[in-house]
């Protein structure tokens, strides 16, 4: 009776195991701090891999005016970050704005999920080259951390 308990158990984690992917994913979280002519920009960037391919790309930058002259023309920087970047939740990718002009934050976020995303679209953020690619959880932190990323 043990043994068939055991053998119960050990059938429900292997099917958890294999249904779920448990254990099979791995998510890279990266992220950066600079400050230039009077903004500081945090980047932070999530890569999920799934059986070591990237199936999900999170990028966000926030950006904090550090200098009065900034805060002066807050509408003029806003205006230009508006028109370079459009809000967009087409399949697979989706993009937001926030704009808090209280404290002169100005925050973006592109989420990609690889797998539902077409090339069209992804072309549009130059993030074409990521499908098929042989990228790997080592070879993206190599990346990052030469670009002045820290990553965990």
């Amino acid at each position: 009776m043990k043994k068939l308990k055991l053998l119960s158990l050990v059938l429900i984690f292997v099917l958890c195991f294999l249904l779920t992917g448990c254990g099979n994913e791995k998510v890279l979280s990266c992220s950066k701090t600079e400050e230039d002519s009077g903004i500081s920009m945090e980047q932070t960037i999530d890569v999920t891999f799934q059986d070591d391919k990237i199936t999900n790309v999170k990028m966000s930058v926030d950006s904090k005016a550090v200098d009065d002259d900034i805060k002066e023309n807050w509408s003029y920087f806003v205006s230009i970050l508006d028109g370079q970047f459009q809000e967009t939740d087409a399949a697979g990718i989706r993009l937001t704005k926030d704009n808090n002009e209280d404290d002169y934050t100005y925050t973006i976020v592109l989420d990609v999920d690889l797998e539902t995303a077409n090339e069209e679209d992804l072309a549009d953020y130059d993030l074409d080259s990521i499908v098929g690619s042989d990228e790997t959880y080592d070879s993206i932190k190599e990346q990052a951390e030469d670009d002045g990323f820290t990553c965990k």
